[in-house]
């Protein structure tokens, strides 16, 4: 190496440093702004549509008799205090009663409306012994509201049916909570609960972010199902169907395996800026020095137990470079390494059955960006080994009506969430996170 190209190297690693230190002093010397009571106040009642109202109109049914509440009416209430109708009905379902406040979404009212209450009362105490409350326009976003046993209200919040808060104290009397509006109860936890990071308002830049990740799917889904499917398929930088181990030309019938697939996506981002496609032999480096143990490395050669997560990684750094080719990367720094609640384990990620709160919460903290995940499980024979079995590619983005979605993308179909928790619901996965690029064009795929 000459003297010229020692310094020009000297230099990037002093440029990373810098950036480095800078983004982690923007991170302890900028505060993070944190909203007024007016301004909570405020974001609150538009997050979560209030029917207090409602619910103080038939308040005289929760501890009426039964006879009474079972022929209570169906109706829809209006109220000055609500900023849309919200009907009432009353049902019953094992041992209780359900008292549903449901606010009107479109032309319907649906039980999964945010701001949406069902007040369960048990037939056997006669007493009210839940709230819950859905806080998205989706059911599996909802906190629950329940009494001690001081009679003060407690509170838990679920995450993709996950609860991430479990009883966390909320200042107010259970029959009080009964009748006020729930924004009240995010006043009072917001010491607890970051609501405005875990529920955020979307705004114009962030809609920009989603709708960029939006078209990449828009645009998979208009050519996905005319993918050709095949073992140890991928294309190369020219275009060609080869097998990714040997690099020679697929002879049969050609297509793609579950990494190829991932590396088209990418390959629709790198194509349109670079003018060809990425290469397939830097995408298999292997980085022996940063993950495995002895048993694995004795199983390089005949099993690759680390394939799918060094495939992943090279791709994510791959269009990183492309847009800062300036930068020296490392082979980890697209990795996702940090979500609340949620604990990363080195080289494996996180559990699946987590998979979907992680989403939602990375995608509320950082627009804008897909996620290639690589599933790991204990995989084969003398020796069982855990293993990197798969390549996913996932999209997750608040639609603009402010409905969060994941696109799942993985060998040449769209799945779904359920389908990957089904297969894999004891395994994990690692994420490493790409932006979306609304210049995305997929490569056309010649069969022959």
């Amino acid at each position: 190496m000459s003297r010229n190209e020692r310094i020009h190297l000297h230099s990037l690693a002093r440029t990373r440093v810098v950036l480095a230190w800078v983004a982690l002093l923007a991170c302890v010397l900028i505060p993070v702004p944190r909203l007024n009571a007016l301004q909570f106040s405020d974001w609150a009642a538009r997050q979560v549509p209030d029917n207090s109202g409602a619910r103080r109109a038939v308040a005289d049914l929760f501890q009426a008799e039964y006879s009474q509440v079972r022929n209570a009416r169906a109706r829809v209430i209006e109220d000055r205090s609500q900023r849309t109708p919200v009907r009432f009905w009353v049902e019953e379902w094992n041992s209780s009663l359900y008292y549903v406040f449901a606010h009107r979404r479109g032309e319907s009212f649906e039980i999964d409306s945010a701001g949406t209450y069902v007040v369960r009362r048990n037939l056997d105490s006669g007493e009210i012994d839940q709230l819950k409350v859905f806080l998205r326009d989706d059911p599996h976003y909802f906190a629950r509201l329940f009494p001690s046993s001081s009679g003060m209200t407690q509170l838990d919040l679920y995450l993709a049916d996950t609860r991430v808060h479990r009883g966390v104290p909320v200042g107010m009397r259970f029959d009080r909570a009964l009748t006020e509006p729930f924004t009240r109860v995010m006043e009072r936890t917001q010491r607890s609960v970051a609501w405005p990071e875990l529920f955020p308002e979307l705004d114009r830049r962030n809609r920009e972010a989603y709708r960029r990740v939006e078209t990449m799917v828009d645009r998979i889904r208009e050519v996905i199902t005319d993918l050709p499917d095949a073992e140890d398929g991928a294309m190369d930088a020219d275009g060609n169907l080869v097998f990714i181990e040997s690099l020679v030309l697929q002879d049969q019938e050609a297509g793609f395996n579950c990494s190829g697939f991932a590396k088209w996506v990418v390959d629709g981002i790198y194509g349109p800026q670079s003018g060809g496609y990425l290469p397939i032999d830097p995408l298999k480096t292997k980085h022996l020095d940063h993950r495995g143990h002895r048993f694995s490395l004795a199983r390089e050669h005949d099993r690759d137990p680390y394939f799918g997560l060094d495939w992943s990684r090279n791709l994510a750094i791959e269009l990183k470079r492309l847009r800062n080719p300036v930068l020296e990367w490392h082979h980890t720094d697209a990795d996702v390494r940090s979500v609340r609640y949620s604990r990363y384990t080195e080289n494996l990620g996180y559990p699946v059955s987590e998979l979907e709160r992680i989403l939602y919460l990375l995608a509320v903290r950082d627009p804008g960006r897909f996620y290639i995940g690589s599933v790991n499980r204990e995989f084969g024979e003398a020796p069982v080994l855990r293993q990197h079995v798969h390549v996913v590619v996932l999209f997750p983005y608040f639609t603009s009506e402010g409905r969060f979605k994941i696109a799942v993308m993985e060998r040449n179909v769209e799945s779904s969430m359920a389908s990957l928790r089904r297969r894999y619901s004891d395994d994990h996965i690692h994420l490493v996170r790409a932006e979306a690029d609304e210049r995305f064009d997929p490569p056309v795929v010649d069969k022959r």
